[in-house]
């Protein structure tokens, strides 16, 4: 008889208590560590953790697994002593079936595909058993639940047939079963179909190959005939039950299952799943983070594309606004040339004429100056209006490019999660952001706007005022007044005498008074002009940074998320190693 797994606590040893206490704590870090990543923990691996980490305090759980014809019932039966479940050549488990002790025989569906059957077979006293639906089930959903059920498993018996051993679908199964590292014993059932021993031989070895090849250990493998058993039982027949396989099968399980190794498979089996998703969340974090950190080389990138945009604004607005001042300057120098020619002793009579002096500087002095100083300043609009929109086409263009990483990269092969929906919305936001203002950039609109605020704070189309009116006005003032001073002097003294010393001293007058005009108006270009250039780079920068705001955030705060859960997923699966290497020297 099997002992008994008793579950009160006095049975544990002190090192027992302290294994169980240390692997608790490591479960409730690694719990912590996959808040990390919220709603995308699957909700299956949810579940399992879970469970896993209840059966620190459950009873051993035996799960039966295989085929729905490899004789999974009889076996049980066969093991229990009793005809405890039905048994016939098609399905007959269409639920998940779970065996306790009880004193009469009963049956109580616990979840729509759970059905609890109780039964006083002395064997269910010490275990709990689990019939799963065939791997190979009519109704899919058996297998979905058994897969369901089977990380919940201490121990699996995969019972498989001699007659068909080792098919496709238990391997795919199997497959299944792999990953959750689960302690596997092979039963292969009805070997007294089996023309001899040679051909029994064949079938262990072949089981056992495939076994150990899909699985990277040697299995236990033992041939039964679980309808010789169950006769065997049944009649009393020693002889029978030699030849059923059974005694191989009890002695295992005896020595397997005792108190300590029970124990020892009790703490494994949830340290296993742990360390299972503590590796495949830990994978996770590390491609979060490889994608994030392209994320953030992106950011870096439009960030220097906004420093360099801001430096080239205003390296390039220098030669553009040198080119308004050369014609300031050339307008300066045609004002000197003219108050040499025209404030002198021989043109006193035409100095006179305040009307014709102004009218004179206005054509030779001022011309077109302020028409083309209009043209490059409308030049210079245009220039900042496409650069204004190259500043976007290149953020659109980085975002375009990460959009597509998502899909080029993939996460682990997952659907989507909350993770990757989020940074693709953000991402999908900027850019529709980016598409927006490129496809509805009117540049006419943005031209005239600028147009408007360099005139609010130097108004170019009144040049001509300033120019033609106000230097006029000043020239007519200046020349009318030297000749007015001459005219005064001709009374009283002598033409020249009075010629050398008027004439020049206004003349003089009149240039430094039109050379402060011109500077002032430089100064008022330049200032104006370089204010606006800083005000249209610093709005072009800010409208950048405030539509890609949110992506910025959002991948600085997972960034940091995800490395602290991913330096937690390290420490506790080196802790969890640790402590298996520990279980599993005891």
């Amino acid at each position: 008889m099997i002992g008994r797994l008793l579950r009160r606590r006095s049975f544990l040893s002190d090192r027992e208590q302290d294994l169980r206490a240390r692997e608790q704590e490591l479960l409730g870090r690694l719990a912590r560590a996959l808040e990390a990543f919220g709603p995308d923990v699957q909700p299956s691996d949810l579940q399992r953790f879970q469970e896993a980490t209840e059966q620190l305090a459950g009873l051993f759980l035996l799960v039966i697994a295989g085929e729905f014809n490899s004789g999974k019932s009889s076996f049980i039966n066969a093991l229990l002593g009793e005809r405890v479940l039905p048994e016939g050549v098609t399905p007959t488990t269409d639920r998940i079936n779970l065996l306790r002790h009880g004193p009469e025989i009963t049956e109580r569906p616990l979840e729509a595909y759970l059905l609890e059957r109780t039964h006083p077979a002395e064997l269910l006293r010490e275990l709990n058993v689990v019939d799963t639906p065939g791997t190979n089930a009519v109704i899919r959903r058996h297998e979905e639940l058994t897969s369901d059920f089977v990380p919940r498993a201490d121990l699996v018996l995969f019972v498989t047939s001699a007659d068909r051993p080792f098919s496709e679908s238990e391997r795919e199964f199997l497959e299944r079963i792999r990953e959750w590292g689960k302690k596997i014993v092979f039963i292969v059932n009805k070997i007294d179909i089996l023309a001899g021993p040679a051909e029994r031989d064949e079938v262990i070895a072949y089981v056992r190959e495939n076994a150990a090849a899909l699985l990277g250990d040697t299995p236990q493998v033992f041939p039964v005939s679980a309808r010789r058993a169950v006769q065997a039982r049944a009649e009393g027949a020693p002889a029978l039950w030699e030849q059923s396989g059974f005694d191989a099968v009890e002695e295992y399980l005896l020595r397997t299952l005792d108190q300590e190794e029970r124990i020892r498979l009790k703490l494994l089996n949830p340290l296993n799943v742990g360390l299972r998703l503590s590796a495949r969340y830990k994978e996770a974090a590390f491609e979060r983070l490889k994608l994030l950190s392209q994320d953030i080389e992106a950011l870096q990138s439009i960030d220097a594309q906004l420093a360099l945009f801001h430096q080239e604004m205003l390296r390039d607005f220098e030669p553009r606004l040198a080119q308004l001042e050369l014609l300031l300057g050339e307008m300066e120098a045609r004002g000197q040339r003219f108050f040499d020619e025209t404030i002198r002793l021989g043109r006193i009579r035409s100095l006179l004429d305040s009307e014709s002096v102004k009218r004179a500087f206005e054509r030779e002095v001022v011309a077109d100056t302020p028409q083309r100083l209009d043209a490059e300043v409308g030049r210079l609009i245009d220039w900042i209006v496409e650069r204004n929109l190259k500043v976007w086409q290149d953020v659109s263009q980085f975002v375009d490019r990460r959009r597509l990483s998502l899909h080029q990269e993939g996460m682990l092969g997952e659907v989507p999660t909350t993770f990757t929906y989020n940074r693709q919305a953000l991402l999908d936001s900027v850019g529709r952001v980016s598409r927006e203002v490129i496809g509805g950039y009117d540049r006419e609109g943005e031209s005239r706007a600028i147009a408007d605020e360099v005139r609010g704070a130097f108004a170019t189309t009144a040049l001509a005022e300033a120019g033609a009116i106000g230097l006029g006005t000043l020239v007519a003032t200046v020349v009318t007044g030297a000749a007015a001073d001459l005219t005064g002097i001709l009374l009283a003294t002598a033409l020249a005498i009075g010629g050398f010393y008027v004439i020049p001293r206004k003349r003089r007058q009149a240039q430094r008074e039109f050379r402060r005009r011109v500077d002032q108006l430089r100064s008022r270009l330049r200032d104006g002009l370089t204010r606006q250039v800083h005000q249209e780079v610093t709005q072009s920068t800010d409208r950048v940074n405030e539509a890609i705001a949110p992506y910025r955030r959002f991948v600085h705060s997972q960034q940091q998320r995800i490395n602290e859960a991913r330096g937690e997923l390290v420490a506790t699966e080196d802790a969890l190693l640790r402590l298996r290497g520990e279980i599993e020297r005891r």
